[in-house]
């Protein structure tokens, strides 16, 4: 039973005992630090105070799980005699404002990671800078740190007159194609399989496919699922190519309609 003498909470504590409200579990409220309606399935009656303070303690959480990863981390160093490998552990600290990218942190925890500064700088630099270009050497994180940290940004973005993160535009990636398969795989298990749920889609595409009316209106279907989705495109340059000359091919030959 609560502590609450208020016949709402007795009621609330009932139903969930019978199992006609869920009970929230780890990943339910690591959800909250994105979405903080999703503290109304579990209990309604929490005030605009209540809400806030929970989802800032859940921030709060979110960090420590980050910690103690850090330090099974290091205490694995320390078994193993890796002391380069810990210096450089005990060198990384968050250098990020969690309140405005809540969904890293969820990244970090299930990941076991912490983002290194300079992941960071990257990711600011490019989110700062759009259509700039930056090469990095090999083992810096590129694609299984930074490429999420950017696509969580595209996919989440505050509404002006709550301040809820909401995800309402489709984040286009493009890999070539020795590395398409590894990196789709790698964000559908990451992303899409994960408490954050970014969605990953891909649309293959050669110019020797016949298109038709419905072939069009299953795409653009599956583009606009994207887009309500948040989700994720990932194209080779040679779908994208493809379906920009079969656009074309077809207007030469008079079927604009399609």
């Amino acid at each position: 039973p609560g502590t609450s003498s208020h016949w709402h909470n007795n009621a609330h504590e009932i139903l969930r005992t019978v199992g006609l409200i869920p009970s929230a579990t780890a990943a339910d409220l690591a959800k909250v630090a994105t979405d903080a309606s999703v503290m109304k399935q579990f209990n309604p009656m929490l005030s605009l105070e209540s809400r806030e303070h929970l989802a800032l303690s859940i921030l709060i959480w979110l960090q420590l799980c980050v910690y103690e990863d850090k330090l099974r981390r290091l205490a694995s160093f320390f078994r193993l005699g890796c002391l380069d490998e810990m210096m450089r552990e005990l060198e990384t600290k968050t250098v990020w404002d969690v309140t405005l990218h809540p969904y890293w942190l969820i990244f970090e925890v299930e990941n076991g990671i912490q983002i290194r500064q300079e992941q960071y700088k990257v990711a600011q630099h490019l989110i700062g800078n759009p259509g700039d270009v930056i090469q990095l050497n090999m083992g810096l994180g590129k694609t299984r740190v930074i490429l999420p940290m950017l696509i969580l940004h595209a996919s989440y973005k505050k509404h002006d007159s709550g301040g809820q993160f909401v995800r309402d535009k489709v984040t286009r990636l493009h890999f070539l194609s020795a590395l398409f398969e590894e990196a789709y795989n790698y964000l559908q298990n990451h992303l899409c399989a994960s408490i954050l749920g970014i969605k990953i889609y891909t649309m293959p595409f050669c110019r020797d496919f016949k298109l038709d009316l419905a072939s069009v209106a299953t795409m653009k279907h599956i583009m606009n699922g994207c887009r309500l989705d948040g989700g994720a495109l990932v194209v080779a340059p040679e779908h994208r190519l493809s379906l920009e000359l079969k656009a074309k091919e077809m207007h030469q030959i008079d079927e604009s309609d399609i």
